[in-house]
């Protein structure tokens, strides 16, 4: 019973990520494919997401989760790796780019200001809170041991992969692998800094890649 609670629980804040948050976003590129300054519509889209933001992350801290030290948190070099080759695996196996990356590339290159904050700043904050920290808050609460941790890392990477709508088994296999290196952050650090600082620095190497091409 306790864990159909839970996943009630968690259910909830997946769905404020698609339908709070995510109308956020769709109310603002709305605006903008309408003719909306930048100026106008930039500082509300910052004021709402940076607001959702800080009510999930209060949301996240009702409960702590625990994370004891396996030999998959015990290097702290380990999730920085596993970026590393997610990416180089992107260059050398190239694919057709999916959804996810054709409307971001769009995006960026009509609004790049606008697209900066939300692929680079927004985009790792909400994922990571919502497919790291709530999914550990209340599906994975205690992680004391490597069977425990695989499995959390298992979900929230094939979670992480989903929620980018890939087309090709190639890019379900490249998104779990970063949502592998992310999911690795999380409980190597035993919290969420790690795990968005790497996710936005994988997004705005893609950014950057983005506007230089």
């Amino acid at each position: 019973m306790n864990l159909l609670k839970n996943l009630g629980w968690f259910l909830l804040a997946v769905l404020s990520f698609f339908f709070g948050y995510g109308l956020v976003q769709s109310m603002a590129l709305s605006a903008l494919g309408l003719g909306a300054s930048i100026f106008g519509v930039l500082p509300l889209y910052v004021a709402l997401s940076g607001a959702y933001v800080y009510g999930v992350y209060r949301w996240y801290q009702t409960e702590k989760v625990s994370i004891q030290t396996t030999a998959f948190n015990r290097y702290i070099w380990l999730p920085t790796l596993v970026l590393l080759v997610a990416i180089t695996a992107q260059f050398f196996l190239p694919d057709d780019p999916s959804v996810n990356q054709q409307i971001v590339s769009q995006l960026t290159v009509a609004q790049p200001v606008f697209g900066f904050f939300m692929v680079v700043v927004f985009a790792p904050l909400t994922e990571e809170l919502i497919f790291r920290g709530m999914l550990a808050r209340y599906l994975f609460p205690k992680k004391n041991n490597s069977k425990q941790t695989a499995l959390f890392l298992l979900v929230s990477s094939v979670l992480f992969a989903l929620i980018h709508f890939p087309g090709t088994l190639q890019q379900f296999l490249v998104y779990a692998s970063l949502g592998l290196s992310l999911g690795l952050a999380y409980v190597n650090r035993k919290g969420l800094l790690y795990s968005i600082s790497l996710h936005a620095l994988n997004n705005l190497i893609g950014f950057l890649m983005i506007l230089m091409l």
